[in-house]
């Protein structure tokens, strides 16, 4: 039976960049599909009517618009907001939505590293035990997805597609009644000694979710998908695809614009990353697996089927860069891992942010309209530092789903998806991730030659610098 067809679905984080591109895929392969419903909150003064239109005219959609423009009116919007009570929902829409839909893809989350504990358990927690309430309503549901994090249990070495218990033991009805009671100040004292081996809110509160959707199991048909470092799409919809500087796109960004001479881990080990494409066909094969009663789990990881270290994959990022570069350049595109954080931190300075100091030193002079770098700086710095924790260790993710996929390929089911990672051509990708960070991200035209001068200007301004640092050097020692 195919499960699409004439479906309704729901897509709670459609506006984010996995639920956008798992939205895309579904109306351009599946066009057995009926409806699908996301949900969208008012933002920044724009309400959400407008916010919906500008949704519409996302470039993620520009496939669909020159080849099957009817198929962007399946996409319906409700009014609401993850945070909030019943999603923010008026009682028609509600009713609507328990009365129609088939599937769910629920990848709401906050993502962010350092989110406060109160926010990341209202998001990442709360919101997946009101939604699965809400589900109890649903009638005609046939699939519930959760998408997790493969970083959800960072005290195990080897970690299989399956729930672990909580570490440290947390009973996640008690962290609810708790997070909702305790004030939000003191709670964020709490949270050092209750997130265990967790380095962040984001991963604690993620793990909480699967115990929530754990014990929901013998209630809804649910499977969960847990994606490691997601990145820019292999394939689709555009090669090289990307829409936001999360994660290690922003430092791959950063690395092409010459802003990171140093980075805290270790190059040996390592880095698990997914492309973006990869993961939503994940997810769309998933949904065939979920059975009352049980609860299937995907790994959605590299790492042991076509492994990349940090060291190769900033080698890569270099070459690209340079080759490619950017017109936002700012140096030459060079940096080095550092296990030790002393000579981190002393790199940053000496080669970051003295740099940058040198250069809003120029700007001001010259009295030039250009955003200041030193603040850039220091926000990339922190977003090094928040992910020093996963270059400086090492998981091995179990990935039995791989098999599975394939089978669902082979056999007819999705012909029109792939899982084909160990041919994955990791100098070929790196090529389209800095492409695609150029065009989406820094929005540039240009063909291979276009910034060659520049790029060129730039590394003998950076052997200057070079050669002036070591020369004042030798003359305080000397």
């Amino acid at each position: 039976m195919d499960i699409y067809h004439d479906s309704v679905i729901f897509i709670t984080g459609a506006t984010g960049f996995v639920g956008k591109t798992l939205l895309e895929k579904l109306l351009w392969s599946f066009p057995q599909i009926k409806r699908i419903y996301m949900l969208i909150r008012p933002k920044g003064g724009v309400s959400v009517k407008q916010r919906f239109q500008e949704f519409l005219q996302n470039r993620i959609f520009e496939r669909l618009r020159a080849e099957h423009p009817e198929r962007l009116k399946k996409i319906f919007h409700f009014a609401g907001n993850i945070e909030d009570d019943n999603f923010g929902l008026s009682e028609p829409d509600r009713v609507r939505l328990c009365d129609e839909v088939n599937i769910i893809f629920h990848s709401a989350a906050t993502v962010r590293f350092n989110e406060c504990l109160k926010v990341a358990a209202r998001v990442n927690s709360q919101a997946t035990y009101n939604l699965l309430e809400l589900c109890r309503e649903m009638t005609q549901l046939r699939s519930f997805l959760y998408v997790s994090t493969a970083y959800c249990n960072p005290g195990r070495k080897y970690v299989d597609e399956e729930v672990y218990p909580t570490l440290p033991p947390v009973e996640w009805r008690q962290f609810l009644t708790c997070t909702k009671k305790i004030p939000e100040d003191y709670l964020n004292q709490l949270s050092v000694y209750i997130k265990g081996p967790h380095v962040n809110t984001y991963t604690f509160t993620k793990s909480i979710a699967e115990q929530i959707v754990n014990a929901y199991k013998d209630v809804i048909p649910i499977v969960i998908v847990r994606p490691s470092i997601v990145t820019a799409a292999y394939r689709e919809p555009y090669p090289g695809w990307i829409d936001n500087i999360q994660a290690i796109s922003g430092i791959m960004m950063e690395i092409g614009k010459g802003g990171i001479s140093s980075i805290l881990g270790d190059k040996d080990m390592i880095c698990d990353i997914i492309p973006v494409d990869f993961v939503v066909n994940a997810m769309i094969m998933m949904i065939n697996k979920a059975k009352l009663g049980s609860l299937s789990i995907c790994n959605a990881t590299s790492g042991v089927t076509n492994p990349i270290t940090w060291q190769h994959l900033g080698e890569l990022t270099m070459k690209w860069s340079r080759i490619y570069p950017t017109k936002r350049m700012i140096m030459f595109p060079n940096f080095k891992y550092r296990r030790s954080a002393s000579q981190h931190e002393l790199a940053v300075w000496m080669l970051h942010f003295v740099p940058a100091l040198l250069m809003d030193l120029r700007t001001l002079l010259l009295s030039q309209k250009k955003r200041m770098v030193t603040p850039i700086a220091r926000k990339f710095r922190q977003a090094c530092l928040a992910g020093s924790f996963f270059s400086l260790n090492e998981w091995i993710f179990k990935n039995k789903s791989r098999y599975y996929f394939k089978e669902q390929i082979e056999n007819g089911t999705f012909p029109m998806l792939y899982w084909n990672l160990e041919d994955l051509d990791y100098d070929e990708y790196v090529r389209r991730h800095m492409i695609g960070i150029n065009k989406y991200l820094h929005r540039e035209n240009f063909t291979v030659d276009s910034n060659k001068l520049m790029v060129t200007k730039v590394y003998w301004v950076w052997i200057f610098l070079h050669l002036c640092f070591y020369m004042l050097l030798i003359y305080v020692i000397f």
